[in-house]
């Protein structure tokens, strides 16, 4: 099985098709880091469910940018694929340079 760093590596994205999987990287936001929390991890969707006491459906609906999991959710994701959950706050002001972040062990 290729990850997708590994396929990264071998296909790299240039121009137009760079600039477009950034935007949907972008748009995706938590969906992407927990699909690669869990190709990191090895796991499938369903192996991923099971671990967590979800279904495989649930699954891809939070990787699609359908749904948001919950805390709760979120900290059983990093603990099944060996992560560290972090959450942060940035200040949407360009001027304050302030953030908070909370770590999750």
């Amino acid at each position: 099985m290729t990850d997708w760093d590994q396929y990264r590596a071998s296909e790299p994205l240039r121009g137009e098709a760079l600039r477009g999987y950034d935007a949907a990287r972008a748009q995706m936001g938590i969906g992407y880091l927990l699909l690669k929390a869990r190709a990191s991890a090895g796991l499938t969707q369903e192996q991923l469910a099971e671990r967590i006491g979800t279904s495989q459906p649930t699954v891809a609906r939070w990787e699609g940018g359908k749904q948001l999991p919950s805390l709760r959710s979120l900290i059983r994701i990093a603990e099944a694929t060996g992560f560290q959950l972090t959450l942060g706050l940035r200040s949407s002001a360009r001027s304050e340079r302030e953030t908070l972040t909370i770590g999750i062990e």
